[in-house]
């Protein structure tokens, strides 16, 4: 079936009418190249990613996009499904944890990192000071630490804000996605300018496609996940994604 791609106002996509449309509740921020719903013309990886499963499944999708708190709060009566989403960060949200919700496999790996200048790279945790974290996000790993250490986390309105803040000294480290952090200190034209600290906190986390309504569809999703998988791994190395520490190059 033949999908038409229109964007609407409200940041929602509409296909043709003929099927059924499900609709994905996605965070509305610039978190490119995972994804950037910001921009005029929504893009990035998982965009794209369901442009594909469209195209397995024959089923039709529309993109709404939330504020990140809203998203995970009101999800179940705005949208059938949720993304990005992880188990993990249940008992950092305000949900009901009584009602059942299904995950998908892992859409992707993301690489968490705490990104300081180079002079820093080796910076222990008693000397850490400031964490600038995106507003919205729950960095758990951290929230944990600060139970033992004396560090305050600052918050920020995006991932540019809190790479800045690092840049000029105002903050010790940002916490932002690699991949993500890359592509917006290019677009700053200050490549390199900070790396990711050696003994300070990363992480490694799946993101995954979620839904408390439709538990069929996630299944299919998964067997596309798998049946699909050269065409995605073409897609990622299209984005240049990074999805583990290993395969970063050497200091």
């Amino acid at each position: 079936m033949r999908l038409v791609l229109m964007l609407l106002f409200s940041s929602c996509f509409c296909w043709s009418l003929q099927a059924k449309t499900y609709v994905i509740g996605i965070e509305q921020l610039d978190y490119y190249p995972h994804y950037d719903f910001l921009s005029p013309q929504p893009r990035g990886y998982f965009f794209d990613l369901i442009g594909l499963y469209s195209k397995w499944s024959g089923d039709e999708f529309s993109f709404k996009a939330l504020p990140v708190k809203r998203l995970y709060k009101d999800s179940a009566e705005l949208t059938d499904f949720v993304y990005p989403d992880n188990k993990a960060w249940q008992p950092h949200l305000d949900i009901d944890q009584n009602q059942p919700k299904y995950y998908s496999a892992p859409v992707i790996y993301t690489l968490g990192s705490t990104l300081v200048l180079p002079e820093k790279r080796l910076m222990q945790l008693a000397d850490f000071k400031v964490l600038a974290n995106i507003h919205g996000f729950s960095p758990s790993l951290w929230l944990q630490l600060k139970q033992t250490h004396k560090f305050k986390i600052l918050d920020v309105p995006d991932a540019e804000s809190a790479l800045r803040m690092a840049i000029r000294g105002r903050v010790d480290a940002a916490n932002v996605e690699y991949n993500v952090a890359q592509y917006h200190l290019k677009q700053m034209q200050l490549p390199g300018a900070l790396v990711m600290a050696e003994h300070l906190p990363f992480t490694n986390l799946a993101f995954h496609l979620s839904s408390q309504k439709h538990p069929e569809q996630i299944r299919r999703f998964n067997q596309f996940l798998i049946e699909q998988q050269d065409q995605i791994q073409k897609l990622k190395q299209r984005y240049g994604l990074v999805e583990y520490k290993e395969q970063l190059p050497k200091p």
